[in-house]
């Protein structure tokens, strides 16, 4: 045979035999690949699942032992969070209950209409349409006494100052603050109604909300109170709003809810930043100058759960289940109650955790990694973790 048809031949032998060791190779690595992603499956499907499912999901199972809470009565019953005990006040009685459901303490309240307020470790105790009012810790009762007239509201610090709104017979209502002993330590009289008090950390003084009409048309403004001084420290203008809670931030602004708008003033009643719902006001709640604001819209039919972390310029809003009827605000997160569930949030809008609910509740409170459920004649309990 030609020396050159040999060599060709030869060059034709290797390069086949080069392809088929190539492709041996590649069948390898895709073996060697498929055997390691079966080894690593449970780790890279629970990685998936991370991604797919970020939001925590709680079992939803109703507590048992001492729950469900069942109450007497026609159902008026209150219900809040004093310190690390559920207060509940019912039928003339302020009952205490450890998280777990264990009744600690039972005392009477002797008043016809009461009203309960708490904040920390104290509890505000007040007869609506009367003039007695008490002040409660856990442990026991701190002091009881007489306003000097009939009440129309009150608050108590979560250190025990408390604030009484009273009717006035030359006035359009007075105001009366009392230390930790009772003593009363300032009184004011208002030509307008005051709608809401919030006290300074150091209880130096407090804000005042004040409420007058204009055109048929409700306006509301601050007045900054120091308990030493009988002139006003400042005064906001007014804004064409009903004004219904407010609350310091940490550093020592002001967050004002109302029905229409929630704004921020800074430590002089300056204005900082406002923003007005474009809707109906369904709930809020505000705690240390953060506010969560539920806004249902008539027009578009939409519910948006409106975050405010300290400043009203740029809020956060998320579309939420129209269903949507009750906000909460705990350890810097909010918590929104459906009809089937509750969702909390982070103030960045990120959905944290969640849990089902099996049956319509009214609201809810929380304590630690517990939600009381609070619905006509009962309180239920579920696990709750970020």
């Amino acid at each position: 045979m030609d020396k050159n048809k040999v060599d060709i031949i030869e060059k034709r032998k290797k390069r086949r035999f080069h392809r088929s060791m190539l492709r041996l190779l590649v069948l390898l690595l895709i073996a060697a690949f498929c055997v390691f992603l079966y080894m690593e499956r449970g780790n890279w499907i629970s990685g998936m699942g991370n991604r797919i499912e970020s939001i925590r999901q709680n079992d939803g199972v109703l507590a048992e032992g001492n729950f469900p809470l069942t109450i007497s009565g026609n159902g008026e019953y209150q219900a809040q969070i004093l310190d690390n005990r559920l207060a509940i006040l019912n039928n003339s009685y302020l009952y205490l209950y450890s998280v777990q459901g264990d009744s600690v303490d039972t005392r009477q309240v002797a008043y016809t209409k009461s009203v309960l307020k708490t904040a920390g470790e104290y509890a505000l105790c007040f007869e609506n349409g009367g003039s007695g009012f008490r002040v409660d810790k856990a442990g026991d009762a701190v002091y009881e006494k007489e306003a000097e007239n009939v009440i129309i509201t009150g608050t108590i610090s979560s250190t025990g100052y408390v604030a009484l709104v009273t009717e006035s017979s030359t006035y359009s209502c007075s105001l009366y603050v009392y230390d930790t002993s009772g003593k009363k330590v300032y009184t004011r009289n208002c030509v307008e109604r005051i709608n809401d008090v919030c006290f300074r950390a150091d209880n130096s003084g407090c804000v005042i909300v004040q409420l007058d009409a204009e055109d048929g048309e409700i306006t509301s403004w601050l007045r900054s109170i120091t308990f030493e001084e009988k002139e006003t420290s400042w005064e906001t203008p007014t804004v064409s709003t009903l004004c219904l809670e407010t609350s310091f931030t940490n550093d020592g602004r002001i967050c004002v809810i109302g029905d229409s708008m929630c704004a921020y003033y800074n430590e002089k009643g300056q204005m900082e930043s406002m923003y007005t719902y474009s809707g109906s006001l369904v709930s809020y709640h505000v705690e240390n100058g953060q506010a969560a604001v539920l806004v249902r819209s008539d027009e578009t039919r939409e519910t948006n759960l409106i975050l405010f972390e300290g400043s009203a310029e740029s809020p956060v809003e998320i579309a939420v289940n129209n269903a949507s009827s009750y906000v909460r605000i705990d350890n810097s997160a909010a918590y929104l109650m459906s009809t089937d569930n509750i969702v909390s949030y982070s103030f960045s809008g990120k959905a944290i955790a969640t849990v089902g609910l099996d049956r319509a509740y009214e609201r809810f409170l929380k304590q630690d990694d517990y939600l009381f459920l609070l619905s006509y004649d009962q309180i239920d309990r579920v696990n709750f973790n970020q």
